[in-house]
This record gives C-alpha cells, sequence and structure tokens, in this order.
C-alpha cells in the first residue's frame, strides 16, 4: 500500500533531506582580513586583542599585525587543516611583546581550524582552540 504524500510535504522533506546531505561551502579565508577576539595563554583586553589581526594572501603567504610589528609568513590549509610557518616580524620592541609572542606562537602550533557564523577558531594539535578571531 502507498502512503499518499501531499506534494507540498514531499517537496519541504526533499528539500530537508538535500540540505543535510550537502556540506556547506568550504569558506574562502582569503576573502576576509581576520581581528583575534583572543588568544590563549593571554589576559589581554578585547581592545587589544582587536589589534592583532590576520590576512591570507596570494601564493600561501600571510601578512597582518601582531601587536607590536607586522609579520609575514606562509600558511598552507583546506576544509579543516592548516599550518603556518615560521612567522616573521620586525622585532620592534613594545609595551605588548609578550602578547605578540603569544599570538605569533599559537599560529605556529596550528593544526586545524573551525568557521562557523564569521568566527574563526585554530586549533592545536590536540584539539585546543589557540587563536580565535571575527571577519573585520
Amino acid at each position: 500500500m502507498l502512503l499518499k504524500i501531499k506534494p507540498i510535504v514531499l517537496l519541504l522533506m526533499l528539500s530537508l533531506m538535500s540540505l543535510l546531505g550537502c556540506e556547506n561551502e568550504p569558506i574562502e579565508l582569503s576573502d576576509y582580513t581576520w581581528r583575534a577576539t583572543s588568544v590563549a595563554g593571554s589576559a589581554a583586553s578585547k581592545e587589544k586583542l582587536a589589534n592583532l589581526t590576520l590576512e591570507f594572501k596570494e601564493d600561501q603567504e600571510i601578512t597582518g599585525f601582531s601587536g607590536c610589528n607586522d609579520y609575514r609568513g606562509g600558511a598552507t590549509y583546506n576544509r579543516q587543516q592548516i599550518k603556518f610557518s615560521t612567522l616573521y616580524t620586525d622585532n620592534m620592541p613594545c609595551e605588548d611583546e609578550a602578547l605578540e609572542k603569544r599570538f605569533l606562537e599559537n599560529l605556529e602550533s596550528a593544526s586545524t581550524y573551525t568557521y562557523q557564523a564569521n568566527k574563526l577558531a585554530i586549533h592545536d594539535a590536540s584539539g585546543n582552540i589557540v587563536v580565535e578571531m571575527e571577519q573585520m
């Protein structure tokens, strides 16, 4: 015996199955400039964190501001994994040197990332969130 399903219910069910069966499109990290909202191991204020930025450029290059200096380096990433090269700065001293050092070390320890609702969470190899960022 066949169930009689109203066309609108059938259409809604098929639409829902289609949405659940498809993965979301991956975020293109280079479409945005990212601003830090938290750095593990640092108790910096929101204002200081907001100065920390990250930009993904062409050819796997990255740049940004790390609290005291501009920095540069490289990053390779796919849908979930991310790996930063050694990051280089001009080493100009300032009062936020400890925050800068922690931020750069945390980026260099990155292994994976997640993206949800305009927020980027960068994780180390143990799965701990080491840097959280938002789109600017």
